[in-house]
């Protein structure tokens, strides 16, 4: 669980740290007639970006040249291992929960990628380049972190669309993913 716990600390001071540097947009925003609901959720999309990529390739120690490199290109490998309830825990769930809020703010910020292909394209496209960045500079990728993130991505979009059913006339939730507008269109 330490993994778990490091993470839940790492991205309440992140969330911190962003809600600070993001005031002063939060005026400009304001100005421009963007309500603070609205706001929301480029906060939360700020951050679920920030803390992937602070907990993926800004947290590790990084070694320039590695000395050894490590490609996993066999899918699930890891549960045959003896440790194979520890991996889950301390490296697949907490790769999950990565991508759950990108995959829940993505849609709520943008109204052109609502649909859940847009949510696979983007979480694999951001996953796919933290990998090769992290194999580069920490020498291990793995194509467990690649399905894991985009599991992630898609239980997100899942959580946004069920929240999305129920507070679909609930005017502070038109006002978080920027109007009704949303469900006139026909979903995939």
């Amino acid at each position: 669980m330490n993994r778990i716990e490091s993470y839940i600390r790492l991205a309440i001071i992140i969330i911190l740290f962003v809600l600070v540097l993001y005031l002063p947009i939060l005026f400009v925003l304001k100005r421009k007639g963007k309500s603070a609901i609205r706001q929301l959720s480029y906060i939360g999309l700020f951050c679920s970006l920030f803390i992937i990529i602070f907990a993926t390739i800004l947290y590790v120690r990084i070694s320039l040249p590695p000395k050894q490199y490590f490609l996993n290109l066999i899918p699930f490998n890891w549960t045959s291992d003896a440790d194979a309830i520890e991996q889950l825990v301390n490296e697949k769930i907490p790769n999950i929960l990565l991508f759950v809020p990108l995959g829940f703010f993505i849609p709520a910020v943008f109204r052109t990628k609502r649909k859940l292909y847009k949510i696979v394209i983007i979480s694999f496209c951001i996953t796919f380049s933290v990998e090769f960045i992290q194999y580069f500079i920490v020498r291990l990728a793995d194509i467990d972190d690649i399905i894991t993130n985009v599991l992630g991505g898609i239980i997100g979009y899942q959580i946004f669309q069920l929240i999305n059913r129920i507070f679909i006339n609930i005017k502070i939730w038109q006002n978080f993913i920027g109007g009704k507008k949303y469900y006139e269109q026909k979903e995939v």
